[in-house]
């Protein structure tokens, strides 16, 4: 229709060529049949705050933000939401009023995923990673009033001061441990989170330092890898029983929360789902 001016959203990352979501997000969009773009945008690092400025001046929706792109977009963002502004870095970011509000939606699509589960409060819980994607599970899970979290990570540093922010936050007991070595989970654990990139190569045969043997059907165990998203350790949990989460859903739940954020509304996640997988199997080729 002559006239008609269609919503925009996006993607702000580098190298953008690498986003498998583009299609994901149309689909979802169209399935909603809402008149919203969604463009895939290749923004370099000195660039990033013109973007921001751009999306804010033309009235976008919002956008998201990928690598390496998450930390350094803050100081163009004119604030943060809660749990954003306590993982240190953003996603995604959504227009209110003439405002840019950056959200973080990573660790909240992780929790999301589990809530389909089980309630995590008072659960337990260890978390492989403490950087970005490590940070943000950990901060949701410990506003899910997970009682104890355990750090895994090889940075015994980068470990302890996320190990603050949780305790601050308020759980109750919350450990580190240095990877130097392979790590059983605790017998009364009751989620796993795998938020580092280990497994994630195209043969899927890479695997955590980690003693399978001590994984047991009463776990939930996430992977945030992304392809392949049948990785090792998931694989291993679903041979002995333990509910899993991979690395699509992950995604295909921070895509819904962020048109959630943008518009308002609760995309159909299984069309998302259809859409995204093609589109992964074409990264790995």
């Amino acid at each position: 229709m002559v006239g008609t001016v269609s919503q925009v959203t996006g993607m702000f990352s580098s190298p953008a060529a690498r986003n498998p979501q583009t299609g994901m997000m149309r689909a979802a969009y169209a399935g909603l049949g809402y008149r919203v773009e969604y463009l895939n945008l290749e923004v370099s690092s000195l660039r990033l705050g013109d973007a921001v400025a751009g999306a804010r001046a033309m009235g976008w929706l919002g956008f998201a933000v990928g690598e390496p792109h998450k930390r350094a977009v803050v100081p163009h963002l004119d604030g943060l939401a809660e749990s954003a502004a306590m993982i240190g870095s953003a996603t995604c970011a959504a227009r209110r009023g003439d405002a840019m509000i950056g959200e973080n939606t990573e660790g909240w699509a992780v929790l999301e995923s589990i809530e389909e589960f089980m309630d995590p409060e008072g659960a337990r819980a260890v978390v492989f990673g403490a950087g970005a994607a490590g940070r943000a599970v950990s901060v949701e899970l410990a506003r899910a009033g997970v009682r104890a979290i355990t750090i895994v990570n090889r940075s015994r540093s980068r470990a302890a001061r996320l190990a603050g922010l949780l305790t601050n936050i308020g759980v109750d007991s919350v450990g580190v441990v240095e990877w130097s070595d392979t790590f059983r989970i605790p017998a009364l654990t009751d989620i796993v989170v795998n938020a580092t990139p280990v497994g994630g190569t195209k043969e899927g045969e890479e695997s955590l330092n980690l003693d399978m043997d001590s994984l047991s059907s009463r776990m939930l165990v996430a992977d945030m890898v992304l392809n392949p998203h049948d990785t090792q350790l998931l694989k291993e949990a679903s041979a002995l029983g333990c509910d899993v989460i991979d690395g699509i859903e992950v995604l295909v739940n921070q895509g819904a929360l962020a048109i959630r954020l943008w518009t308002n509304a609760d995309a159909d996640t299984d069309t998302m789902r259809e859409a995204l997988i093609p589109a992964l199997g074409a990264l790995a080729r």
